[in-house]
């Protein structure tokens, strides 16, 4: 670890202690009343309590099921679709109308239609969840991919690399740090698109419970769960930044 990498851990960790020790004050001095904010020490403490006791491991489970299963279908389909618009311009022009219009249009505006037909159940989240987090995946594979400077490509041709070998071998090294950034944005629009999703469609779930505890006026309960999320949120963007940092490397080394 190079010194000026240390230097950005230390002002990342004094920023976020300061952070955390102003909530700490701010809620113990009653500056903020118990009802808006509770002391950070007691949401860990809180949460901790909540897992060890089972309460909320349903809910877990309920919610990162679904996640998974968008943030993989966004996957499954966002890469080889990103890859096709690189492919063909006339598929860019194609479907560049309907990129621009999910961007206008907000997801959650289907979610009655998606009710009258799947019915209430996970699916319609499943598939909210899906549609948010699938286009950055889309735009960021497609990015990747235009951004391969072309002369590497002639001189694969050149040297008589077949379609798929340019592929493996000089178009997907290129564009991977576009593609985890896809991923990275397509996990966190799949647990946005879940959990708002939950607030409103379900009765079970990391972002129902968050709905119910405040409605009921359990900010430490609702403050617990949320730092759960952040920290599967924060936790997993973290491995994917490291799983890319280790193919960089191994690229570099080979």
């Amino acid at each position: 670890m190079s010194m000026n990498t240390r230097h950005v851990y230390a002002a990342q960790g004094l920023i976020l202690a300061a952070f955390v020790g102003t909530l700490e004050y701010l809620a113990r001095s009653g500056t903020v009343g118990r009802i808006t904010l509770v002391p950070p020490s007691e949401m860990g403490t809180t949460l901790v309590d909540l897992l060890v006791s089972g309460e909320i491991t349903g809910d877990i489970w309920q919610t990162f099921s679904v996640v998974l299963g968008a943030f993989s279908l966004a996957v499954l389909v966002g890469i080889p679709v990103g890859w096709a618009l690189w492919q063909s311009a006339e598929l860019k022009e194609i479907l560049d109308p309907f990129i621009i219009a999910y961007y206008a249009i907000p997801v959650f505006v289907f979610y009655p239609l998606l009710l009258v037909v799947f019915g209430f159940n996970r699916l319609p989240i499943l598939l909210i969840a899906f549609a948010m987090g699938v286009v950055a995946v889309v735009i960021n594979t497609a990015n990747g991919f235009e951004a391969v400077d072309q002369v590497y490509l002639d001189v694969g041709r050149a040297v008589r690399l077949s379609r798929y070998q340019r592929f493996r071998h000089i178009a997907l090294p290129a564009a991977l740090p576009y593609v985890f950034t896809g991923l990275k944005l397509g996990f966190i629009y799949s647990l946005i698109g879940v959990i708002a999703s939950e607030f409103i469609l379900a009765g079970s779930g990391l972002g129902y419970l968050i709905s119910n505890y405040y409605t009921t006026f359990n900010t430490a309960e609702m403050y617990a769960v949320m730092l759960f999320v952040t920290i599967v949120s924060v936790t997993t963007n973290q491995t994917l930044l490291r799983i890319e940092g280790k193919l960089y490397q191994h690229r570099v080394n080979a």
